[in-house]
């Protein structure tokens, strides 16, 4: 079954939402995203406001049955994609949809230098000491190590930029966290999905490390899908 098919009038949205509209725009994108999917074919589209342009293009994507990498210009968006429309597909499509999330190493907690600053005499001074109970709760409770889970904590807390990850803090499978370690367990959720969600900032930047001497940032797939392209330029 077509892609716009599943999103039209007789489709599974249209039985199991309550209030549910079609819309013709959202079917005629999803059949563009499904051809070009198909075709390994290159397509530009502008989608209005109300078009429902995520399921237009999550729908063929999930349908290909290929590795895509799904691009954002924010942040935010890749939340919303993970926490509300997959699963929302999910329950409206019957199965499983496997999909994985990266962000920046700037977004993850290190185990390593979280142990070591707890441990230090910077900890029990001026807004670090108030602000880490608050990082040990959250700790003991989090799965993913993403800052975005993180609440009660300012944007701007000083005590992050103490224990999160970074190029520089990274050494490998000497470190005693690396199989518990919240990078290497993205990475690994990323290289088994079907579907992988990033932002533009980190596709780019995994381009420019690609290249007879690089290191790839992102797992290697087939197609990609960049959502709020106009960002891209920037």
């Amino acid at each position: 079954m077509r892609a716009s098919a599943l999103l039209g009038p007789d489709g599974p949205f249209a039985r199991g939402i309550p209030g549910y509209e079609h819309r013709p725009s959202q079917m005629r994108m999803a059949d563009a995203v499904e051809d070009a999917l198909g075709d390994d074919s290159v397509l530009l589209c502008e989608a209005g406001t109300g078009t429902g342009k995520t399921l237009a293009y999550l729908v063929p994507a999930v349908l290909s049955g290929r590795k895509v990498v799904i691009s954002t210009g924010t942040r935010a968006l890749q939340d919303q994609i993970v926490e509300h429309d997959l699963p929302l597909l999910e329950e409206h499509l019957g199965f499983p949809i496997h999909a994985a999330v990266m962000k920046g190493l700037g977004n993850y907690l290190c185990l390593r230098r979280y142990d070591e600053f707890r441990r230090s005499a910077d900890a029990v001074h001026g807004s670090h000491a108030r602000h880490l109970p608050i990082l040990e709760h959250w700790r003991r409770n989090t799965v993913t190590g993403d800052r975005a889970e993180l609440e009660g904590l300012a944007e701007d807390a000083p005590i992050w930029s103490q224990v999160m990850s970074g190029s520089d803090t990274r050494i490998g499978a000497r470190c005693v966290h690396y199989e518990d370690c919240f990078v290497t367990r993205m990475r690994r959720e990323a290289e088994d999905a079907r579907l992988v969600i990033v932002n533009h900032h980190l596709y780019f930047a995994d381009l420019s490390m690609r290249g007879p001497h690089g290191a790839a940032i992102l797992p290697e797939h087939e197609a990609v899908i960049f959502d709020e392209a106009h960002q891209i330029e920037d």
